[in-house]
């Protein structure tokens, strides 16, 4: 007798973080969650931006890339007021703790900006999930020995037959991962 394959119903929240810096400065201008779980339509996704307030101008490069202005960091909000209000809001799904990031290394940023700031925030693990390197990996199995691999979250995304919204679009990054990448990706990984 054969076992018949049951679908995925995973209903385990979880928070897909990017960040968006500054240049040449590396600040960290605006912080952006989508939470939700793999069992959820994007439509059901809580999705969250905050803007930082910040004392420097905007490069024009990041202006174009991201759509995010010197106003919007102007009145923007405190660095303790998005750590309260993005706790609030991970307490409130009760979230895995270890973020989902396009890449690694937002959450330990993230975290850093607040202790240097001096703002408590005991919620990320130490670890995050890399939705990068599990896409290189699931694409490096699937192609023939010796063929290079290139491209960005836009091939990535392209690879499964999703749209990527352009990156001149402030959050177009993490709404795409988040939104349509990282459940397509995970539905193609259990399934295969």
């Amino acid at each position: 007798m054969t076992a018949t394959p049951q679908p995925l119903m995973d209903t385990q929240p979880y928070v897909a973080l990017d960040l968006e810096y500054n240049q040449p400065s590396g600040t960290i201008i605006q912080v952006g969650v989508a939470i939700g779980s793999a069992s959820q339509s994007q439509q059901e996704y809580v999705v969250r931006c905050w803007n930082l307030k910040v004392d420097e101008p905007i490069s024009e490069f990041i202006t174009q890339l991201t759509g995010i202005t010197d106003e919007d960091c102007r009145s923007g909000v405190s660095l303790a007021q998005c750590a309260a209000e993005l706790g609030e809001l991970l307490n409130a799904h009760a979230v895995f703790v270890n973020p989902v990031t396009w890449g690694g290394g937002d959450s330990t940023d993230l975290l850093n900006a607040f202790a240097q700031a001096q703002v408590a925030f005991p919620h990320f693990g130490r670890r995050w999930i890399d939705v990068k390197t599990w896409a290189t990996l699931l694409s490096l199995a699937r192609t023939p020995t010796g063929e290079v691999q290139q491209g960005g979250l836009s091939k990535a995304m392209a690879r499964y037959k999703l749209q990527f919204l352009g990156e001149a679009q402030g959050l177009s990054e993490f709404l795409c991962v988040r939104r349509g990448y990282l459940p397509t990706v995970m539905d193609k990984w259990v399934s295969s």
